[in-house]
């Protein structure tokens, strides 16, 4: 008798609450979820420095953060500027000068975080040159005009007392490092700015390591996280998704395994020695806490021809808010 009162009073609750429990999953099941963010990031090379990104998506941690990242290669920082002028990606990944010149003509391109900030080229040079001063008259080589590699190799030839294409004429190799190491070899030039894996390709072929601008104190926005202020002010709370979920991919990078399987998908590369030169190359330079120095915009804005250079700061060419945001809240720790 009292286990049949029991039942009955336990039915008795539940068709009391039922119709609240339908109304709960009604309601549940009509709101929509939170719409994913889309971004398009482009990445200007195929280099070891772009592994904090990488790692953010084999990670998952750009899926974490609730937005959907398209990482798409686009060879050259002055490609990867076009799109994004154009509003095809919203954030890439590339060097500085592209920057500078572009905002100086109009454009409200920012740098939002730095990757490299020092110039993450080695500057090698064929046996016979002891000295940078033996490069008088004779041809060097750099990926683009206006790139990091060029930035770094006149940085390193005005230091010695050489003025670039008056002293020493440079040349430019479009297809990047790999070509520009080949050219090397093949002494087209007799220098070159070049950067791991392919320095270790140009070494293992005679050339010798002349300048570790690493090492130097020269600063340069060699590769750096980049945006629009216009990009920023609608889309604030994405960017920071992005930039929080890359600084967990950076630190992701200590754990060598995983970085060295991400690295051999984005680079398509099978030989141990040329991952573990680009492994050891992304540690050395990606900076953990991702500001960008004045210093290295400053010198972009000293070698540029436009006018307008003279009278900007490098601050206007700057939005470091949420890097410093997220340091104090101690994404970096």
């Amino acid at each position: 008798m009292a286990r049949h009162s029991f039942r009955n009073n336990v039915f008795k609750r539940l068709n009391a609450i039922w119709p609240t429990l339908l109304l709960f999953i009604f309601v549940i099941a009509a709101t929509p979820a939170r719409a994913r963010d889309q971004i398009n990031v482009v990445y200007a090379s195929i280099s070891g420095l772009f592994l904090g990104c990488w790692n953010a998506q084999e990670a998952g941690y750009f899926n974490r953060e609730n937005i959907d990242v398209n990482l798409v290669y686009m060879q050259s920082a002055t490609t990867a500027m076009q799109s994004l002028l154009s509003g095809d990606a919203s954030i890439i990944l590339a060097g500085g000068e592209p920057v500078v010149e572009s905002n100086l003509r109009g454009a409200d391109t920012i740098f939002i975080a730095g990757i490299s900030v020092v110039p993450a080229v080695l500057f090698l040079a064929l046996p016979e040159i002891r000295s940078v001063a033996d490069l008088r008259g004779k041809p060097v080589g750099v990926t683009r005009f206006g790139s990091s590699t060029d930035s770094g190799m006149r940085q390193v030839l005005r230091k010695n007392g050489l003025e670039p294409i008056r002293d020493v004429p440079i040349l430019q190799f479009v297809s990047g490092h790999r070509a520009l190491a080949a050219a090397l070899v093949s002494r087209q030039v007799y220098a070159a700015t070049i950067a791991p894996p392919n320095s270790l390709r140009a070494e293992k072929a005679g050339a010798k390591l002349l300048v570790d601008l690493s090492k130097e104190g020269i600063y340069f926005p060699y590769s750096s996280i980049i945006s629009t202020r216009s990009y920023l002010r609608k889309n604030r709370a994405p960017a920071t998704a992005f930039l929080r979920a890359y600084g967990d991919g950076v630190k992701r990078i200590g754990d060598k395994s995983f970085s060295m399987t991400v690295l051999k998908k984005y680079m398509r590369e099978q030989d141990p020695e040329i991952l573990e030169t680009t492994y050891k190359y992304a540690v050395d330079f990606i900076v953990k806490v991702p500001y960008q120095r004045k210093e290295g915009v400053a010198e972009i804005l000293r070698s540029s021809q436009s006018s307008e250079a003279r009278s900007a700061k490098p601050e206007d060419f700057m939005d470091e808010s949420i890097v410093r945001e997220l340091e104090q809240k101690g994404v970096y720790r």
